[in-house]
């Protein structure tokens, strides 16, 4: 994969993911995402706020399956 095949790649990667994160977003979740990657694949990185075990957990439920790594931790302040 070149670059802009990996930089178009990253770009619906981050689409879709704030997409399945519309819900939360509407039941106030306030984060920062962004997709890192290389021709071998990509990362999904997730900083948000007031992080608890029960939000990570469903955050992944939420976005897992669409192979990416997933990177969420809390937003620091």
């Amino acid at each position: 994969m070149d670059a802009d095949l990996v930089a178009m790649n990253n770009n619906a990667n981050r689409i879709a993911s704030e997409r399945l994160l519309s819900q939360l977003r509407d039941e106030g979740l306030s984060y920062r995402l962004w997709v890192t990657g290389s021709p071998s694949g990509s990362d999904l990185h997730l900083e948000v706020d007031g992080l608890t075990e029960d939000l990570e957990h469903r955050l992944v439920r939420v976005l897992r399956g669409r192979g990416m790594a997933l990177d969420i931790r809390p937003r620091a302040r």
